[in-house]
C-alpha cells in the first residue's frame, strides 16, 4: 500500500477542496490535513506554511500532476489587465516553468500559454525534462547549520530534549519530491552528526541514570526515559 504524501499545500480550503474533488473523479484517494504549528509560534515566529495540505499515494503523483495541469483553461482575454504575469519577460516566464512547485497551477498554465504566443512552445518532453532537473535540485541534501549542531551536542550533553530533537531531526528528517519519491532532508554529513547527538543525549542519560538508581531517585528517571522513548517513536 503507497504512502500518502503531501500534493499540495493550499491556502484556503475551498482550494483544497476543489483538487480533492477534481482527484475523487478520477479515482484517486485523498486525505486533507490541516497544518498546524508544531512549536508556539512565541519560540519560533510566525509560520507561513498553506494551512491545507492534500495528501495522495506516492505512486500517484504523475498521473495526479497530469490532470490538475489539465483541468486549468487558460483564456487570455479573462486575465485581468495588471495580472502580474503579463508583465513578466521570457526567462522570468521560463522561471516559473521550472519552479512550478513554488506557484500556483494557474499561474504555471498561464505562463505556458504566454510563452506559447510569444513563439516559445514547450514539448511534452521539453517539460518533462525541465520537471527532472527540478526535482535533482530539490533533492540535494542540505549540510546544516553549524551552530545548531553545536547547539544540539551541547543540549544533549546536559539532557537537554532540544538537544534529542535536533538530533533525530536531522538523522531521520525526510522531504517529499514533486513526484512523489521521498529523500533524506540533510547530508551524511549532517545526518552523522545527528546521530552523533542522540548517542551523546543516550549517553548522557545513561551517567544520570546510574548514580540517580543507587540513590533511589528512580521516579524522574522513568519520566525522562519515557520521554525519550516517546520522542525517538515519532514520524516525519
Amino acid at each position: 500500500m503507497s504512502q500518502y504524501l503531501t500534493f499540495r499545500k493550499l491556502e484556503s480550503l475551498e482550494e483544497a477542496q476543489a483538487i480533492q474533488q477534481l482527484l475523487d473523479t478520477h479515482n484517486i484517494p485523498s486525505q486533507l490535513e490541516i497544518n498546524k504549528a508544531l512549536l508556539d509560534t512565541n519560540l519560533i515566529g510566525q509560520q507561513f506554511d498553506p494551512a491545507y495540505w492534500v495528501k495522495i499515494p506516492s505512486g500517484a503523483f504523475k498521473t495526479a500532476e497530469t490532470l490538475v495541469r489539465e483541468s486549468i483553461d487558460v483564456k487570455l482575454h479573462e486575465v485581468e489587465e495588471n495580472y502580474y504575469l503579463l508583465s513578466f519577460s521570457d526567462e522570468e516566464l521560463m522561471e516559473v516553468i521550472e519552479k512550478k512547485d513554488e506557484w500556483g497551477n494557474y499561474d504555471y498554465a498561464l505562463a505556458l500559454h504566454l510563452l506559447k504566443t510569444r513563439g516559445i512552445e514547450l514539448t511534452d518532453a521539453d517539460l518533462e525534462r525541465i520537471d527532472q532537473q527540478r526535482i535533482r535540485s530539490l533533492a540535494k541534501p542540505d549540510n546544516g547549520n553549524n551552530l545548531w549542531i553545536f547547539i544540539g551536542y551541547l543540549s544533549a550533553a546536559f539532557l537537554g530534549a532540544l538537544g534529542l530533537f535536533i538530533g533525530f531531526f536531522m538523522l531521520r528528517t525526510k522531504k517529499t519530491l514533486p513526484d512523489g519519491s521521498r529523500a533524506y532532508a540533510f547530508s551524511d554529513r549532517a545526518r552523522r552528526h545527528g546521530k552523533y547527538i542522540l548517542f551523546t543525549g543516550c549517553a548522557a542519560v545513561l551517567l544520570w541514570l546510574v548514580p540517580s538508581l543507587f540513590l533511589g531517585i528512580a521516579t524522574p528517571v522513568y519520566a525522562l526515559l519515557f520521554g525519550v522513548l516517546s520522542l525517538t517513536s515519532a514520524h516525519f
